[in-house]
């Protein structure tokens, strides 16, 4: 092989093995993303392409991480500041199946992480499909989990309350339960 051509076979391997980096260090860093409990090195979530090692620069070990599980709790610096996870609900008054009084006042909703304004709805609807809330939907200003709307005085029978909520990851989740109101 004469050098030119040597020259030109190194380059290819080269670039493919600085290819190949990019796609190890993307791979180890979803990885990492997805371990349960692994907390990657905090530098690599901000590293770009051009970050990765050239043709002159020696390939550096993948970042470390810190495994965590159940015999070792997390500890607070590696907890994530924000939770991306879809919002759910963790507690209806009345409860799901439940029985209300006639002379209920209000319909509340919590979830289980804050939730953002913009979607937020509830709505309480009798058997026959009529809506008896008052509209007016709000998220509570001193917890922004629960969400509450008022209602007049309900009639017996069985009442159905659908939800609205943007998560803080920015999913839109809704859903519905019942319960009734007994004389």
């Amino acid at each position: 092989m004469t050098k030119s051509g040597q020259a030109r076979f190194f380059r290819r391997k080269s670039a493919s093995w600085t290819s190949v980096n990019r796609h190890a260090r993307l791979l180890s860093f979803a990885a990492a993303i997805l371990s349960v409990g692994a907390t990657p090195d905090p530098a690599a979530a901000y590293r770009t392409v051009s970050d990765s090692p050239g043709r002159d620069q020696q390939l550096s070990a993948a970042p470390a991480m810190v495994l965590t599980g159940p015999s070792r709790p997390p500890q607070a610096a590696q907890r994530p500041a924000i939770i991306l996870a879809h919002a759910i609900v963790v507690r209806t008054s009345p409860a799901q199946g439940g029985v209300g009084a006639e002379d209920i006042g209000k319909v509340d909703v919590w979830y289980d992480a804050g939730i953002r304004d913009a979607f937020a709805a509830l709505a309480v609807v009798s058997a026959s499909g009529e809506r008896v809330d008052k509209r007016d939907a709000a998220i509570d200003s001193a917890d922004p989990s629960h969400v509450s709307v008022s209602v007049n005085r309900l009639n017996p029978g069985k009442y159905t309350v659908r939800y609205r909520a943007l998560s803080a990851d920015g999913h839109l989740v809704s859903g519905a339960w019942e319960f009734e109101v007994r004389p």
